[in-house]
């Protein structure tokens, strides 16, 4: 036992200095520069220098006691920005699903909808043409890819990740008779543990995409005092931005495989079907997983 607490202690210690120290460490040295260079000394690299080498200078004259206490504060600052960009994150990730506020969410839903249906319109309308030529077929897989690009299905939420999400649960209910709402926790212990590790993976890297979105969005209120903050927070966010996207767009395709390949192992645990049936899940034993699942609710 004795070993095993020190190994969960050396990787606590890990997680601890990957994901609070250094990335705090790194806001409070941001935030030591934009307090002595501000937007009058912004870019002086030599006004920087100088400042630095002043502080370094009165910090060499500080008694050891003073010194470690300092140390200490500065650590226990790192963690409490880290948990802060932490909860930050949780802010994030509702943006990214799309929980924006009524009006809002309306508007920029209906937009993104209105250019889906243009899309599509337009591609139906080439592919009903008689005497297709290789240009406008051409032009119809272009827009195709353009419509599946904005959505996989049409638009129900105001982001492109809250939209992958909301075409799973329809592919899940329209395909197999799946209310996941309610199935996939039942689903979920089923499910081989590769099926199981691969989803938290991505889920995972999701995680750390709204966590880098966080330490984006904290560089940005920075830059209110030093300018060139701004850049890390653009950089660091659309990064962001493009993890979250593929990790989503990963997470959300395995899900949809796994039913896929693992929805009858759900209705063999149900008794839905019989244990020697094979192929994936009909709507109708689909809709009576849904019924079980829903308990009447």
């Amino acid at each position: 036992m004795t070993t095993f607490f020190d190994e969960l202690a050396k990787k606590l210690a890990e997680r601890w200095v990957s994901l609070l120290a250094i990335p705090g460490l790194l806001f409070l040295t941001a935030i030591l520069l934009g307090a002595r260079l501000r937007w009058a000394h912004a870019l002086d690299v030599a006004y920087a220098l100088d400042s630095l080498d002043n502080l370094v200078a009165d910090l060499s004259r500080w008694p050891a006691a003073r010194t470690a206490l300092c140390v200490a504060g500065v650590l226990l600052a790192a963690a409490a920005v880290g948990l802060a960009a932490g909860g930050l994150a949780a802010g994030i990730r509702l943006i990214w699903l799309g929980r924006w506020p009524a009006p809002l969410a309306h508007w920029r839903r209906r937009a993104r909808r209105d250019r889906w249906d243009d899309l599509v319109e337009r591609r139906f309308a080439l592919e009903d043409t008689s005497g297709r030529t290789e240009e406008m077929q051409a032009e119809i897989d272009d827009l195709a890819a353009r419509a599946n690009q904005l959505a996989m299905a049409r638009p129900a939420s105001p982001t492109w990740i809250g939209d992958r999400f909301k075409a799973l649960e329809s592919i899940g209910y329209q395909r197999y008779g799946l209310d996941l709402t309610f199935v996939w926790p039942a689903f979920w212990l089923v499910a081989p543990d590769l099926v199981r590790s691969e989803i938290e993976a991505a889920g995972g890297q999701f995680a750390d995409a709204t966590v880098r979105g966080s330490w984006a969005t904290l560089y940005a209120m920075l830059a209110l005092l030093w300018p060139p903050s701004a850049a890390v927070a653009v950089v660091t966010g659309f990064a962001a931005w493009r993890r979250g996207r593929s990790s989503v767009a990963a997470q959300t395709r395995l899900i949809e495989v796994a039913l896929d390949l693992h929805g009858r192992a759900l209705a063999t645990a149900l008794g839905v079907s019989d244990a020697n049936a094979t192929g994936p899940l009909t709507p109708d034993e689909g809709s009576e997983i849904t019924r079980i699942c829903r308990k009447g609710r």
